[in-house]
Order: structure tokens, then sequence, then C-alpha cells
């Protein structure tokens, strides 16, 4: 069998410039989610011309037919037809990302059995308005559009899902018979039920066959989508699941635990025995074994090894690399980073572009000062180093190994191992400077009054 994917809507009703099909999904654009449920076939899709090229990119698999005006389903299914050579083919809408492999393994099963031309999937609706009815009536079906329906009709709440198997010989043979409709000027699919000899309906469950025409309808699907993602997980703990977010790509290792509003987005992969809590984002990270990230933490394009601890509120940007047992503690910012085993920088420090060897402790308020005004540059930190609070390295420089860097010191040039380094101007104290100074100011206060 082969798929033809319907994508050429101009999505009006999403009050949106972006084509709805790329609205994303947990991380997704909505028709990766069709695509993916077909993958078993040689897909057709039939595009705009506005959305040709992306779609082109995004499945290099695919066939990509252009529909140059839009004049309906039919008329979309005719660009397609010419190319298929297999003597089945399904039709889906690429705005139904909750399309189920199995309902159209089941469908295909009955038309190849009974001989038929068409089988196509339906649902049963408490609020079927907006969509076409189900009309049995003797063993033959037919589907009437809501606009056309009378009362009774529009009683019915088995409704068509816009799915089809077809018999392409049928198809070719039918398609040129459709008429324009009055109203719209388009051509129905729709249309070609009465065109052909066998046609059956099968129900499914409604949920597979949802559509995507709105805001509202995108959310709900996204709601059931991440649901399916995180059910996935039956080795994980997720502390709240109806307030977590996790992008289709994600992996996570068995025994780890997710609290609530984490959001873990792109090609993450979390390892096993690990704790992410309330708040935090991952994104396009690697997180090894039994590490634990705490509340509010953003990590980007970065790795962490075994054994760290990060957080609260650190933020991680891209090409971070953590060795084992590393602590980044709250309010530390690292950027282009390697950091070294058994490493911490405990706290209000920002570090980037830099080398940072092991067992090294980072001082509060510590900045590499790592941009002239023209270019990066990097620090080159050493194993076993102390730097005290309030530091500063101004990049290029390198630190040796075992090197003792005192609070308060700008750093410009190299340090020698074993080396103290230390800039500071002398400390001096002046006895009864405040109150000398109190006395001034205020008789200097006097005299402005009398002036005025």
């Amino acid at each position: 069998m082969e798929a033809v994917i319907l994508a050429a809507g101009k999505s009006t009703r999403m009050k949106s410039k972006t084509s709805k099909i790329f609205h994303n999904i947990c991380g997704k654009p909505m028709i990766f989610y069709v695509v993916e449920a077909l993958r078993r076939y040689k897909i057709h899709i039939v595009s705009n011309t506005q959305t040709n090229d992306t779609l082109k990119e995004l499945f290099p698999q695919a066939t990509i037919h252009i529909q140059k005006e839009q004049k309906g389903t039919a008329d979309a299914v005719a660009c397609a037809i010419d190319y298929i050579k297999e003597d089945t083919f399904i039709v889906v809408n690429a705005d139904m990302p909750l399309i189920d492999p199995n309902d159209i393994e089941s469908a295909y099963g009955i038309l190849k059995s009974r001989g038929l031309d068409c089988v196509l999937l339906t649902a049963e609706l408490d609020d079927p308005k907006g969509y076409g009815r189900i009309i049995r009536d003797n063993g033959c079906i037919r589907i009437i559009e809501e606009k056309n329906a009378d009362e009774n009709t529009r009683k019915i709440k088995e409704i068509n899902s816009g799915i089809y198997i077809f018999k392409t010989e049928s198809v070719k043979e039918a398609l040129p018979k459709i008429e324009r409709d009055a109203v719209s000027n388009e051509y129905y699919l729709t249309d070609i039920i009465p065109l052909l000899k066998g046609v059956e309906a099968v129900r499914v469950n409604p949920q597979h066959i949802l559509g995507v025409n709105t805001r509202k309808q995108l959310s709900e699907v996204r709601n059931i989508m991440q649901r399916r993602i995180i059910d996935k997980f039956d080795d994980v703990t997720f502390i709240d699941s109806e307030n977590t977010y996790i992008n289709y790509d994600v992996e996570i290792g068995e025994d780890t635990v997710i609290y609530p509003n984490v959001h873990l987005r792109g090609k993450t992969t979390i390892g096993r025995n690990c704790i992410i809590e309330n708040g935090s984002v991952i994104e396009n990270s690697v997180i090894k074994d039994n590490v634990h990230i705490k509340p509010y933490c953003v990590i980007e394009e970065s790795t962490i090894k075994n054994n760290c601890e990060i957080g609260p509120f650190a933020h991680l940007r891209p090409h971070s690399e953590l060795s084992e047992n590393v602590r980044i503690g709250n309010f530390v910012e690292t950027k282009k980073v390697r950091i070294g085993r058994n490493t911490k920088a405990s706290h209000l420090t920002y570090l980037g572009d830099a080398t940072l060897g092991s067992d090294v402790n980072v001082g509060c308020g510590t900045i590499t000062c790592n941009y002239d005004g023209y270019r990066k540059n990097e620090t080159i930190i050493g194993d076993r180093v102390f730097i005290g609070s309030d530091v500063q390295l101004v990049a290029p420089v390198r630190i040796g190994n075992d090197v003792l860097i005192a609070a308060g010191t700008t750093v410009t040039k190299d340090v020698e191992d074993f080396s103290l380094a230390i800039s500071r101007v002398p400390q001096v104290n002046k006895e009864g400077w405040v109150k000398k100074y109190r006395q001034s100011m205020e008789k200097k206060l006097k005299e402005e009054k009398k002036a005025k």
C-alpha cells in the first residue's frame, strides 16, 4: 500500500503565518506524526507552493506533489494519483497527528479480504458539529456534509474522519467523474463514495481521528500526545505527569524521578537514577547517571557526567561539559566550558570559554573575563586550584596546578604551579574618619540653607 497525505490547505482558521502542519507538538511539527504513523508505506505528500520546500527538507524520503490551486480534496488526490503504483493506497489529512497505525492495518485487511473499493474510518462523537455525517442505508454508505444536512441528519453522531483506504484502479476511474461543488467551487473527495462499488465504514476511537484547525484543538491534541509520550516511560517516576513536558525524542533511564513543571526538549537523554526537580528546562543535552538537577535550572546543549549536582537556579549554556562529581551551585552560569572531576563552583559565578581541571574550588563571584571587545579568549585552569571570592580572570590566561588565588584578585597574567596570586591595594584604616566626615557634611548643609 502507498499513502497520500493531504497538506495543501491554507490553515486560515489557525490565524497564523505558519502553516498549521508545522505547528509544534511535543517537539515535532504536527505532520511528523502522520508521516511516522505511515512510515511502512511509500509516502506522497500533496503540498501548496508555500510549504513545498519545507516539506522536501523535512521528509526527503517522501514524494512531494504541488497543488497549485486549492480546488478541493479530490483535486489534491488527483495531483498524486498517477504516481501511485500499488493496487491500494490510503488518504490521510496532515492535521491528524493522533492517527493509529493499527486502525489503518485493520481497515486495509477488511478492504483486501472483502474485495472492496474503499474502507473509510469513522467515529462517534458526542458533539459532531462541523463534520460530515455517515449515512448507513441497507448496506450502502453515504456521506452528507453538515452544510447539506437536514435536521434529522445532523442528529447522527457517526462522522467521517477523512481517512480512506482505496483500491487504486477504482479511484483512477472515478476521480474524473466528480463534479465541482456549486457553492464552494471545489472538488470534494467525499463525492467519490457513490461512484465506487464496494464501500465499508469502520468505527475507530474518536481520539485517533482528531483533526487540528484551531489553537484550542492544537492544545487538546498536544495534551493527548504528551500523555502518550509519558506513558512510554513505565520505569520512570513522574511526580505530576499532568504538569510535565517531555518531547518526542527524549530518552529517560530507569529509576529517574521527574518533578512537576520540568521541560525536557529536543534530543535530550537522561540517565538512570537521576532527580530532575521543579521548573528545570533541559534541551538537547546528555545527562548521565545519578545526577541531581535542583529546581529552576536551564541546561542547553550540554553534557553532564555521573554523580553531578546542579543548581538551584543554575544556567548551563551550550557546550558546557562537566566530568564526574562536579558541583554547580545557585546562580552559576557556564558557557563553552570543560570542567574536570570533583570541581566545585557553588554560587554566583560565570565560567565562559574556559577549561578547569580536577579538584578545583571556584569561590563566589568569580568571573572569567573572556571577551576583549573583538574576540573571545580562553582561560585554562589546572588541577587542585583554589580560587577565592570575587576573582576576575582576564583571558587569555593560564593558571597552573596547585595554585591559590587570593580573594579580590584580578588575574591578568599566567600563574605558575604552586604559586599564590594576589593583587590588592594595601588596606588603610583611618581612625575617626567617619565622625569628621559627618561633621563636615552637616556644616556644609547648614551653609547651603543660609545661602537660600
